[in-house]
């Protein structure tokens, strides 16, 4: 029996004996997109919940088409004082008369979010998108078809350039992800200041425990951190970057390397061993030819129309110039090599702004939601070492995967879900944020950023989720 279908049954017998409305498709549905994506059981409604779930969580994880509003409302009220009555209703939820009035000021507000597509989490983007090329799983047959449509959505959004993903999701989905909207608003400080902005310089983090706890998560020993910072792969390779733009390279009007320049960048750097890592993990099969590394070194696999494209070179060059390492004057980049500093403390400042500037450009990619959780898992007080396996396990379950929760098949969610765990992995793992011999050790690094994100999150986050 699903876990909803017993109160459900009852709820519904409620109803009718007392003549209220109440839509039990549409219950279901609320109760389900608040225990997948926010963990709230069915009778727990503290203040606030109620324009969550109408304002953020629906828009985000809810069907394509938005519910008949005042059915929802009347079926939320009805639901609301069933539980009351039947003295269901779980300690710290607010009276039935505040829910329906907090539900009936966020109902003129819905039908706006749920049209709007920044608020559309990422499975809903892809479904609209689908919607929007001609493809739909409204009508499919079984999981096969379905399967087979959801697999020609997916392939028709990875064709599509970077750039025009990115602005198809200018918030990874409202949704599930605050820690999304923050993480874009910090990159986009650091692109326009080319500094910290105020307050990240090591902030302490927002508590995570209990308020009475009076322990607090502090940043590791920036004497172990930052010379693991300077000699990981990803930041030895942004130096690289800034050594090879040197003086002066060409740069589009959208700011990227010249799509000839870029090509060079990418040969003279071997960038294609990290993109060959890379479309593997998203399930490429390459060909076994011994000529493909020298044929890799000269062209790259992917198609790509801009610098911007080139997911290998990008990942370095957002960062670098994120984090004013490379300036832009009209048409030409230069490199700051005066930014590159010669401290621990500055070390562990300019390494947490790349890799902040790193998570933002992961976003369009479906490599930064596991990040968080790989993070805690691995570098955690709790932490220890796990296998991509294991990983792979926790984030197919994780309430925090959306991808996957939102699919009709699981065949076909199961695949996209270890798809983006891989690419995670892939996009952070030349990071230094863990050790790799056939198990994932966290470091130091791992740790601080993790805190890093958290922080980005801003103030207020977790009162928001423990209520």
């Amino acid at each position: 029996m699903d876990e909803h279908e017993l109160l459900l049954r009852h709820a519904e017998r409620w109803a009718s004996e007392r003549n209220r409305v109440l839509d039990v498709e549409l219950l279901d549905e609320v109760l389900r997109l608040r225990s997948v994506h926010d963990g709230l059981a069915a009778n727990r409604w503290p203040p606030r919940s109620v324009t969550h779930l109408m304002l953020t969580r629906w828009p985000a994880h809810g069907p394509l088409d938005p519910p008949d509003v005042p059915t929802l409302l009347a079926t939320l009220e009805t639901f609301w004082r069933f539980l009351r009555n039947t003295g269901r209703m779980a300690g710290g939820s607010a009276d039935p008369g505040d829910l329906a009035r907090e539900a009936k000021s966020a109902s003129r507000r819905m039908a706006a979010a749920c049209a709007d597509p920044a608020n559309f989490g990422q499975s809903k983007q892809l479904f609209s998108f689908g919607r929007e090329i001609g493809i739909t799983l409204d009508d499919v047959a079984d999981s096969n078809e379905a399967n087979q449509r959801m697999e020609k959505i997916v392939e028709a959004w990875n064709a599509l350039p970077a750039e025009e993903r990115l602005r198809r999701t200018p918030s990874s989905g409202n949704a599930g992800s605050r820690m999304g909207r923050a993480i874009t608003e910090a990159a986009d400080q650091l692109h326009h200041h080319g500094e910290l902005p105020a307050g990240w310089q090591l902030p302490e983090p927002p508590r995570l425990d209990d308020p009475s706890d009076d322990e607090r998560m502090f940043p590791s020993d920036l004497a172990v951190s930052a010379p693991q910072l300077r000699a990981s792969g990803f930041v030895q390779q942004v130096l690289a970057l800034i050594d090879w733009v040197g003086d002066g390279r060409a740069v589009t009007g959208t700011d990227v390397l010249r799509p000839a320049v870029a090509k060079q960048a990418y040969a003279d750097l071997g960038l294609w061993q990290w993109e060959r890592d890379w479309l593997l993990a998203g399930g490429m099969d390459l060909p076994d030819d011994s000529r493909l590394d020298e044929v890799l070194a000269q062209t790259g696999l992917s198609g790509w129309r801009t610098a911007a494209d080139c997911l290998a070179l990008d990942r370095l060059w957002l960062p670098a110039v994120a984090s004013g390492l490379i300036r832009i004057h009209g048409s030409r980049a230069s490199a700051d090599r005066s930014r590159v500093p010669d401290t621990d403390v500055g070390w562990a400042h300019l390494g947490q702004m790349l890799l902040l500037a790193l998570a933002s450009r992961s976003r369009p990619e479906g490599a930064f939601d596991p990040l968080l959780g790989i993070l805690f898992s691995l570098c955690g007080d709790a932490g220890e070492p796990h296998t991509e396996a294991e990983l792979a396990e926790w984030w197919c379950a994780s309430p925090a995967n959306a991808l996957a929760s939102g699919l009709p098949n699981r065949e076909l969610a199961r695949q996209l879900s270890d798809r983006d765990l891989r690419r995670c992995l892939v996009m952070f793992g030349d990071c230094g944020a863990w050790r790799s011999d056939g198990k994932l050790t966290g470091t130091e690094v791992g740790w601080d950023l993790a805190l890093t994100l958290i922080a980005a999150l801003g103030s207020g986050l977790f009162e928001e989720i423990s209520n």
